[in-house]
């Protein structure tokens, strides 16, 4: 199983020091420079090739906090997540529900204020949802951290979707 914290060297922990995190990408990747393997055999530049193909996908994994989440919860588990089995919380479906209908409504309207605020709101939940998935993470509870992933990754489709639509009404 691809573990992407030993790739990096590094403890299987959600907290990370991101500017360390990166210093180390860069380190790994110098090291795997294709310059560095122009005299070598072709065997030994696919390999390179490969490894820092691998660097990269850890990096990507390490470096989002939902993703990160996801390889903890693969290592814990000893299998990948089950991503096509989502959450099953029928009020936060509801209340996601009601976003979407808000952000219609901000579309509909052309309203710049009614789409701030919504964008405001999915931050703060975004961040109290990373604070709870840290905390289910430390506890080792594999279902309220698959639940609270499922959460982010609905949050964070709905920040994609108001920055798409922001762009689109304001022309940024």
């Amino acid at each position: 199983m691809f573990n992407p914290f030993e790739l990096f060297s590094l403890p299987v922990s959600f907290q990370l020091d991101l500017a360390m995190l990166s210093q180390q990408y860069l380190q790994l990747q110098k090291q795997l420079h294709p310059d560095n393997f122009a005299a070598a055999s072709e065997q030994e530049q696919r390999l390179a090739l490969q490894k820092s193909t691998q660097v990269n996908d850890a990096y990507q994994i390490l470096k989002d906090p939902i993703l990160r989440a996801e390889a903890i919860l693969s290592l814990a588990l000893q299998k990948p997540v089950d991503n096509e089995n989502t959450t099953h919380d029928l009020a936060f479906l509801m209340q996601q529900m009601e976003l979407r209908e808000q952000l219609e409504e901000a579309e509909a309207q052309q309203d710049e204020q009614k789409l701030a605020d919504l964008q405001q709101q999915t931050a703060a939940s975004y961040q109290q949802n990373i604070a709870v998935l840290a905390e289910k993470i430390a506890q080792q509870d594999w279902t309220g951290t698959k639940q609270t992933i499922d959460r982010l990754k609905f949050i964070k489709k709905l920040q994609q979707e108001i920055e798409r639509l922001e762009e689109k009404l304001f022309d940024f």
